[in-house]
């Protein structure tokens, strides 16, 4: 009796015990997370037109976009022009961002929804300032919300957003709030987010190409836009070959993957082949290309460019053109004018910067002579060492088998030769006539008797073995 008191004394110590820690655990955590003032929009006086500058960043790569010239350019490419679009859409998202839940949470548990600044637990690190350098905005995105209501962590039930909600804290205040919007737009890659304007070579009229070694340069055009091309300066049997390179499509639509400043073009394109394109339409590339090995490990290629253009003023005067043809005419002319220039302006911003591309880009650009020629074609031409006035496709006994001799032995008579031809120019004399001989037919066999026995033929003798040659006689003798 007394062992099941003692048991049952110390069951509801442990029950008091488990009480007790539940209520102290309780009372933490609404100590460290509290709710907050709902508000309707996360930036309720956001001014877009007032922003300058963006710097956005986190523990991999940093970007900042600044205002040049009325021109949104990267800082880290040296200025290069950004993708305003890209830019404004990100813009607009934060303006009109509306909030969907928002919690006080102790400090202590930032790192688990991913928004501190730096270090274990940090999040995206967003900087907006206005034209006089000022932080007009600066916040950190977090995490995502990975199921419904919330998390695990016991500060992060207090959100009841679906899945794929994000998390968000301003700076300078201690609340979390909860957005649907992912912000996609607001990366720290440099490189996304440049303006991927870029040329667009089209309707090529030749190709040429000059590489260090003579031999390796090439030229190559044609005389009309769906002609084929010929290779300049080439011999009878050298033709281009289509599978290796694209002559007409190169440097059509082409992309970029980074841009590298201008300073530093004269050392990645120090070993670099030139290449000139000319266009029917009278635009001209100057084109320079290199391949260089990259530092983890795989090859990277690198282009600048030089544009220019013949685009004429005036459309050439036409005899006796009635007046409503000319003026169709004229407007035509003046659209397609209008579309070049516009095309020379763009690409001309081009000019000067070092652009990262694919292999498949500058392929073309970068084969030596010998690896655009078609295999030649071997039908009617003589097999390497054969023998004029000799028959096609003979072997030559003499190299078949070694050590043959073809020469008669000593002393042997010589053979033969073959009448020649007989000379056009010397005709043989003409052949004497063959007389007609005239065939009588034989005499009929005399009929046999009964009385005349048949006669048989004698046995036939073995031949003899023939005599041994006697030596001629000495001439001397």
């Amino acid at each position: 009796m007394k062992k099941i008191l003692i048991l049952l004394v110390l069951l509801a110590a442990i029950i008091g015990i488990a009480v007790f820690k539940g209520k102290e655990r309780t009372s933490r955590l609404n100590r460290s997370t509290t709710s907050t003032k709902m508000r309707e929009l996360l930036f309720p006086e956001f001014d877009i037109n007032g922003i300058r500058k963006v710097r956005i960043k986190d523990d991999k790569s940093e970007t900042t976009l600044t205002v040049q010239n009325d021109t949104w350019v990267s800082q880290e490419r040296g200025g290069y022009p950004v993708e305003k679009e890209k830019l404004q859409t990100a813009l607009m998202s934060l303006k009109y961002e509306k909030v969907k839940a928002a919690r006080r949470i102790g400090k202590d548990s930032w790192g688990k929804l991913g928004v501190l600044e730096s270090g274990s637990g940090a999040g995206t690190f967003v900087e907006l300032f206005d034209d006089k350098g000022a932080v007009k905005n600066s916040f950190v995105l977090g995490g995502q919300v990975t199921s419904s209501g919330g998390s695990d962590n016991d500060q992060m039930r207090m959100f009841n957003g679906p899945k794929g909600n994000r998390f968000i804290r301003i700076i300078g205040d201690d609340t979390i709030y909860e957005i649907a919007d992912q912000l996609p737009d607001l990366v720290t890659k440099p490189s996304d987010w440049l303006a991927k304007s870029f040329i667009d070579v089209q309707k090529v009229k030749s190709v040429e190409v000059t590489d260090a070694k003579p031999e390796d340069s090439w030229k190559a055009s044609r005389a009309e836009e769906t002609g084929d091309f010929v290779l300049e300066g080439g011999k009878p049997t050298e033709k281009i070959d289509a599978g290796k390179v694209s002559l007409g499509s190169v440097l059509s639509s082409p992309t970029f993957n980074d841009v590298l400043p201008k300073d530093k073009a004269a050392t990645i394109m120090k070993d670099a082949v030139k290449a000139k394109l000319v266009t029917f339409d009278g635009f001209t590339y100057d084109v320079q290309a290199v391949k260089q090995a990259g530092q983890g490990g795989g090859d990277k290629y690198y282009l600048t460019v030089k544009v220019s253009a013949d685009i004429p003023k005036e459309r050439p005067a036409v005899k006796d053109e009635k007046p409503e043809d000319k003026k169709a005419k004229d407007d035509a002319f003046a659209e397609e004018k209008k579309k070049k220039e516009e095309k020379l302006a763009n690409e001309k911003n081009c000019e000067g910067w070092v652009y990262e591309v694919s292999e498949y880009t500058l392929s073309s650009l970068l084969k030596k002579r010998h690896e655009i020629l078609a295999m030649p074609d071997m039908k009617g031409t003589p097999p390497e060492g054969a023998v004029p006035g000799k028959p096609a496709g003979l072997p030559d006994v003499k190299k078949m088998i070694p050590g043959l001799n073809m020469a008669p032995p000593q002393g042997a008579p010589a053979m033969p030769s073959a009448p020649s031809a007989p000379s056009i120019t010397n005709p043989p004399p003409p052949t004497p006539a063959t007389p007609k001989v005239e065939l009588k037919p034989a005499p009929a066999p005399a009929p046999a008797t009964a009385t005349t026995p048949p006669v048989s033929a004698p046995p036939a003798e073995p031949a003899k073995p023939a005599e041994p040659a006697k030596p001629a006689p000495d001439a001397k003798k």
